[in-house]
């Protein structure tokens, strides 16, 4: 007997048999029960996932002799001639070397004629899509009322270009790519059942490599099974295919995380020797960072990483060693270079701009920290650079008042007295504010809570960047004993009511009890418009952005520039 290759040896032969697609299966068992049976069906779906095997079984189970509820027995003559392919009720089609009109009217001649053994005379049409505008037209009326012993069954994977007109006469099934679980344990039955020796990790890579397609996984199964000696390696996998091993990729992992341009050009090229795909390659790192930033989002659920599970173990702890934003920035980079990559005469150049772009990216900070360094200057690492760098005892005298103090103004709302509205913030050598030191039982005043003022609002937004700009909008006007007054202008009514909200007016006085060195009490009111203090008539109203500009331009020894149009 000739051989049977394992594509068509273990091809489904009931529903149940038909590995992950459950919605169509169930679907058309129900209908044989309830004789609620379509006079045309179009399964669509991408290449090898059980698309003609699942109408094979549909044509049997409608004319089995003796059908266990929805099931084909398999066993009487009808079932048997329709597994062989020697039915004269089953008739498959190939639609891409039958496409004409010529075919079409055949077709259409030869349903009048009542079913040969079964009940029904069933036409599998396969890549239905291949068929001319002029035969789709000839069917039409056929499709629409066909005679009641007809039943047709369309195949496609591509069913954007079969007309609407033909769609809207169907009943349409999608089938859907096998996920890479199913396929793994489909292929260990094989393997059990032929007594092939293979390791979890290995069928698995199998199972991967055929990208959703079942019969492709059952071809390669097949085709390591002649090519390996005795039991199938992983090393026979990578070779036959021409895959990238697990270890390379974590190789990679290792030299980016540690900015090693030098490994990362060495492994390139020995990628290169050894002929692999590099736009297969940058696919599987991809796909590796992707699993890193699913694991650091936290527990992933079952599917989301098509790994095996020691694979998801060693992911998890590469996770841990790349921060969230680092991911993103490669995975975006990584993206951006397999789209450039296939129009590209020189790929390999294209890999190795990107990677070392990666292997050389700077430190990343979050929004949060950048808006607290914008806002709070004084702990920014940029002044604390710039006054390290000035020698000590061999400053200009403008260069020692410069570093002895530096007054930075905080703007407040319009309209607010000058204690009410700024409050300046000495800076020395020290990055940090100078903070006011009490004990429990110290009487604040309104120049301590001025002077932390600037760094209670970095700290409030850097945690929690609505309540900060909330608050933002008030000034402390009043202090006293442990109690601390912040006034909020009348037209910001609401966010004085939110801020009030227990939980976070505790959080704003917790921060600044932690500022004060002592356990304070914060009290939020409304300011009135006649309390507020106006500037003098006559007295041109200061901007409140030219003190920040001055003191730029002082720490960066700048200059100003006007543009004139």
């Amino acid at each position: 007997m000739s051989y049977l290759v394992f594509a068509r040896k273990f091809r489904p032969q009931t529903f149940d048999d038909v590995v992950g697609q459950e919605h169509v299966t169930t679907t058309l068992k129900n209908a044989i029960q309830k004789k609620r049976i379509a006079q045309s069906f179009l399964f669509s779906g991408s290449r090898g996932i059980g698309k003609t095997s699942t109408a094979r079984i549909l044509a049997k189970a409608l004319n089995c002799e003796k059908p266990t509820q929805a099931d084909p027995c398999n066993r009487c003559d009808t079932c048997l001639e329709i597994s062989n392919g020697t039915s004269l009720d089953v008739l498959e089609i190939d639609g891409a070397s039958n496409r004409g009109i010529d075919e079409i009217r055949t077709l259409r001649e030869n349903v009048k004629f009542k079913p040969a053994r079964g009940q029904y005379k069933v036409y599998i049409i396969d890549e239905v899509h291949m068929l001319t505008g002029e035969a789709f037209n000839a069917l039409l009326k056929t499709l629409e009322e066909p005679p009641s012993h007809v039943k047709f069954i369309f195949a496609t994977t591509e069913p954007h270009k079969v007309p609407l007109t033909i769609l809207s006469r169907c009943q349409r099934f999608h089938f859907k790519r096998v996920s890479s679980a199913d396929i793994h344990a489909k292929l260990k039955a094989i393997a059990k059942q032929e007594k092939i020796k293979a390791k979890d990790n290995v069928l698995y890579l199998i199972a991967k490599s055929a990208e959703g397609s079942l019969r492709d996984a059952e071809s390669l199964l097949d085709q390591l099974t002649s090519f390996s000696e005795g039991e199938i390696k992983e090393e026979d996998v990578i070779f036959s295919l021409g895959l990238t091993s697990t270890e390379v990729y974590f190789k990679f992992f290792e030299a980016l995380k540690g900015r090693n341009s030098a490994q990362v050009l060495k492994l390139i090229h020995e990628l290169v020797g050894e002929g692999k795909d590099i736009e297969q390659f940058l696919k599987g790192l991809l796909e590796g960072f992707r699993d890193l930033l699913v694991l650091s989002l936290g527990e992933p659920k079952e599917g989301w990483i098509e790994q095996d599970e020691d694979t998801i173990k060693t992911l998890g702890k590469w996770a841990k060693q790349f921060g969230r934003d680092e991911l993103f920035l490669i995975v975006s980079l990584l993206q951006q270079t397999i789209r450039e990559i296939r129009w590209s005469r020189t790929p390999r150049f294209l890999a190795e701009i990107c990677l070392l772009k990666i292997a050389n990216r700077a430190d990343l900070k979050s929004i949060n920290d950048l808006l607290t360094e914008l806002k709070n200057p004084a702990a920014s690492p940029v002044v604390s650079s710039t006054r390290q760098s000035i020698g000590a005892g061999q400053t200009s005298v403008p260069e020692q008042k410069k570093k002895d103090q530096i007054n930075l103004t905080v703007s407040k709302s319009a309209g607010y007295s000058d204690a009410a509205t700024r409050a300046q913030t000495q800076v020395g050598l020290s990055p940090r504010l100078t903070r006011p030191a009490h004990s429990q039982n110290s009487n604040l005043s309104l120049s301590d809570i001025e002077t932390v003022w600037p760094e209670l609002l970095a700290r409030v937004k850097e945690k929690r960047m609505s309540i900060g700009m909330f608050l933002s909008e008030s000034a402390p006007i009043e202090a006293g004993g442990t109690r601390v007054v912040f006034g909020f202008p009348a037209e910001f009514k609401f966010h004085k009511e939110t801020i009030e909200q227990q939980n976070n007016k505790l959080f704003v006085r917790d921060i600044l009890s932690e500022l004060l060195g002592c356990q304070a009490e914060v009290v939020f009111v409304l300011t009135e418009a006649e309390q507020v203090e106006k500037p003098a008539a006559g007295q041109p109203v200061k901007d409140p952005n030219v003190d920040i500009v001055m003191s730029a331009m002082e720490i960066f020894e700048g200059s100003k520039v006007i543009r004139k149009t």
